[in-house]
């Protein structure tokens, strides 16, 4: 696996692929590095963290997140000291494992592979666009991203709701559909498929970290085409979530709340307070869209996502290299899962010509005697508040420290 890796060139044909990639440095060694968290303890700089949509704080040298893969921090060259002015190398010393490297440069490869899956993802909606619902204008109008981060246990705020302009639990959210999607507005008249089912989620998880708040999701149209979806809205409907089917024209400050101004599909038009607006933003083709067409030689559609023919959905004009997941079209992860595994068969099929012919043995290490005195390590989980507001983490890490066998004990995770 080639993580911070950038495509530079594809050229060959199938089974006889040849890709030219650029890796970009880490600044530390994946191999060496244990990922126990020192360096980024000491490190003096603090920056929004954008893993969190900016609702945090981290530091240039970090982790995303504790399930990364692989699970090897990483430097940020454009907020670390030390590669921008070369003031500081605090983490070096630091570092037990020695792993750091400020002397790691770009590194091109050429991987003979016999064919291509394209996954690159898919962007985000600009800021323009948000604007258009005063976004950046008022604290208390979040997007659904920032809203997800915010009622994860694991997120900055261990999953409590709260207002960012006074750190209130807001009694009332709505919720509005079809930001930057279905919207001729900003060229994408397409349905980005997912956004209904996760305001749906998103809302009932707030209701179970607030049984009190009051909840209103305003659609053009509730799309909840998957499988038992459908069941999702009539569960939230039944605790109390409710569905208005309008047209949002304006959002405005309305003493210590937002007012929204929307037109119903009856003919009525309505004002309504809320005390957090979340807006359910649309997908969007991925930023580098077009370099990925001119390095690869595959055709786009008029919304800049990879065209593909109707009832073969994962090929492409380029026989040999196949797209999977939102790069194909907006879609969820079911989808986009079922999409991987179909692809990746695809791409086997190609191949049947070859298989086999590239094994390769590996030698492993003697097998340890299983008569050797255990070594046990124990690694104790917050979960954000789902354990550790039940259960006192740190006393149960304490009481295994002198369990036979116990050679290491933390609570880190």
């Amino acid at each position: 696996m080639l993580t911070n890796t950038d495509l530079l060139a594809l050229d060959g044909k199938p089974g006889d692929f040849t890709v030219k990639v650029r890796q970009r440095p880490r600044y530390i060694d994946a191999d060496a590095c244990t990922a126990c968290g020192l360096c980024t303890q000491y490190c003096p700089k603090h920056h929004l963290d954008p893993y969190n949509e900016g609702l945090s704080l981290t530091r240039p040298i970090h982790i995303d997140y504790a399930q990364a893969v692989p699970a090897t921090y990483y430097i940020d060259p454009s907020s670390c000291l030390y590669l921008q002015h070369e003031t500081c190398q605090i983490c070096v010393p630091v570092c037990q494992s020695h792993a750091i490297n400020f002397e790691q440069q770009p590194e091109e490869l050429e991987l003979n592979v016999g064919a291509v899956i394209l996954s690159p993802g898919f962007g985000k909606i600009s800021e323009e666009t948000l604007k258009k619902f005063s976004y950046g204008k008022h604290p208390d109008i979040v997007t659904s991203v920032e809203f997800e981060r915010m009622t994860t246990a694991s997120g900055p705020f261990l999953g409590e709701v709260k207002c960012f302009s006074d750190g209130r639990h807001p009694g009332r959210i709505a919720f509005i559909q079809c930001v930057g999607s279905r919207d001729l507005g900003c060229d994408n008249g397409y349905c980005s498929s997912v956004c209904c089912m996760y305001a749906i989620k998103e809302a009932m998880v707030a209701r179970e970290h607030d049984p009190e708040v009051e909840i209103t999701i305003f659609y053009m149209d509730i799309r909840t085409q998957g499988k038992e979806f459908d069941k999702a809205r009539q569960r939230a409907e039944s605790i109390g979530i409710r569905f208005v089917r309008a047209k949002v024209g304006d959002i405005t400050p309305w003493r210590n709340q937002l007012q929204l101004t929307y037109s119903t599909f009856a003919g009525t038009h309505e004002f309504e307070p809320f005390d957090m607006v979340v807006l359910s933003v649309g997908l969007e083709s991925p930023r580098d869209a077009s370099g990925i067409s001119d390095i690869t030689g595959i055709e786009l559609n008029k919304y800049n996502f990879a065209k593909s023919d109707t009832f073969n959905p994962l090929t492409t004009n380029r026989e040999g290299v196949v797209v999977a997941g939102a790069f194909q079209g907006p879609k969820d992860i079911p989808e986009s899962v079922t999409q991987a595994s179909a692809a990746a068969g695809l791409a086997a099929g190609l191949l049947k010509k070859q298989r086999g012919q590239g094994i390769v043995h590996k030698d492993y290490p003697q097998e340890k005697s299983d008569t050797d005195e255990p070594r046990i390590g124990v690694f104790v989980c917050h979960c954000g508040i789902n354990i550790s507001s039940v259960v006192d983490v740190h006393k149960v890490e304490n009481s295994v420290e002198n369990m036979e066998g116990v050679v290491y004990h933390t609570d880190s995770l």
